[in-house]
């Protein structure tokens, strides 16, 4: 069994994307994700160093893990990869469900699933 999930970095409409997948991520993803974005904000622009800054938050507590976590590439755009699936999409700043029509920006996703951010802002 497991929460599997994929995390697909897309950087390129037209190049493969990096792809990582967590055997027990799914649970969380929507928390985790929103706090690696806002781990990674300052490289935003540099697609490259925020992949590697997301995807090192991500397994940040399993790093030298032998299970837990696997790292490939994909072609798209057909990203059904048989688990739940989701696109962090550079080229639109956009995070989305594969099978969801709902594009979330990357700031709107970091406020309403981060709650270091959510409580910052509500403080104020």
């Amino acid at each position: 069994m497991g929460a599997r999930i994929n995390y697909v970095f897309k950087d390129s409409l037209t190049q493969p994307s990096v792809v990582l997948y967590s055997h027990w991520g799914e649970t969380e993803w929507q928390r985790d994700l929103a706090m690696a974005l806002q781990h990674s904000k300052p490289r935003h622009n540099d697609d490259s160093y925020a992949t590697r800054m997301m995807i090192s938050y991500l397994i940040q507590d399993s790093v030298l893990e032998e299970t837990g976590f696997g790292i490939y590439a994909v072609n798209g755009p057909n990203y059904e990869l048989g688990d739940t699936t989701v696109v962090v999409d550079f080229v639109n700043k956009t995070i989305y469900e594969v099978g969801s029509s709902v594009h979330v920006k990357w700031s709107d996703f970091v406020q309403a699933y981060n709650p270091k951010v959510y409580a910052e802002q509500s403080a104020t």
